[in-house]
């Protein structure tokens, strides 16, 4: 695919927030209306996009990845009507680029985690490295406790980073993990106060971004390789899981804005 120039997709998205310095550090912010994120599909749809503009832009040498306001990811729209084949065909094709096309960012990542991240927390932790503030909770409240099955990357990503019993036992029981506890599992990398956890991050990311380009490209390519695998052969079948459950069980998304059905994601 073609290369990007920051210019061209840095004010496409409506709730994404594109900021880049001279050093080529992108901070990625997450927002409804300038404050903490609504989680719904066009939140969804747009992260489904900003990846692959940001990994095919040369301009980025690192990316934080932030939220507005008190949250990371935390708020989900109201919910909507019975899910149909038809949305779930759609949330298919987006899920796999929500994950795939993050981890093809050629450039290392990192998740500041500004507060509690209950829905699509796979986005930080697909990051290289994790900075969470001291008030953040990290749960999976969209998937197993609202009935439906966690198979859009969250069934892979928490049993690799917390451990294989620790990642199984966050996702059935309804229970947040505190920031604390989530860097004793090695969740996290880094636990501080809340005010400072983009200082941190931008701290971190000037320090990576002054190795040359070559070097942070092929390390961001070698590092999450592995992951990519397991990924690829694993989101198409766990998303196909989820929503043959998710018809099956009559199960209620939010509302998905613009169709006669008024139904939405995972």
């Amino acid at each position: 695919m073609p290369a990007t120039q920051f210019e061209d997709y840095k004010d496409k998205y409506e709730h994404i927030k594109l900021e880049r310095d001279a050093e080529g550090i992108l901070l990625v912010t997450l927002h409804t209306d300038g404050s903490d994120v609504q989680f719904g599909l066009p939140v969804h749809d747009n992260l489904a996009a900003v990846w692959s503009d940001i990994g095919r832009d040369p301009g980025n040498r690192v990316v934080i990845l932030t939220g507005a306001g008190d949250t990371f990811i935390d708020k989900l729209l109201p919910e909507g009507d019975t899910i149909t084949p038809e949305v779930w065909m759609h949330l298919h094709s987006e899920a796999k680029r929500l994950v795939l096309d993050h981890l093809d960012v050629e450039v290392p990542m990192i998740a500041a985690v500004n507060g509690p991240a209950r829905i699509h927390n796979e986005q930080a932790l697909l990051c290289d490295i994790i900075i969470a503030s001291e008030d953040a909770v990290f749960a999976d409240n969209s998937h197993f406790p609202a009935g439906v099955v966690p198979g859009d990357g969250m069934q892979i990503i928490w049993p690799l980073v917390a451990g294989f019993n620790r990642g199984r036992y966050h996702l059935l029981v309804d229970e947040d993990l505190d920031a604390h506890t989530a860097l004793q599992w090695g969740v996290v990398n880094e636990v501080v106060p809340k005010d400072q956890v983009v200082p941190r991050a931008y701290e971190l990311a000037r320090r990576i971004a002054k190795k040359p380009t070559l070097t942070l490209r092929a390390t961001r390519n070698l590092m999450v390789s592995e992951l990519k695998k397991v990924m690829v052969q694993n989101v198409s079948h766990g998303m196909m899981t989820e929503g043959l459950v998710a018809i099956g069980t009559g199960w209620k998304p939010i509302p998905l804005p613009g169709t006669d059905n008024d139904s939405t994601t995972a």
